[in-house]
């Protein structure tokens, strides 16, 4: 990756993988659910 290359950011602050979704869950009060995106989504 370029800007990790280039040092403007650290390779730790980059994922392994990316998945692309077409809708994200979301709690009762509008903020992301990571806990069901993990459970959705996790290998």
């Amino acid at each position: 990756m370029k800007f990790v290359e280039e040092g403007k950011i650290t390779k730790w602050a980059v994922p392994d993988r990316f998945e692309i979704v077409d809708e994200i869950p979301k709690t009762s009060v509008g903020k992301i659910d990571k806990k069901v995106l993990k459970q959705m989504y996790s290998r």
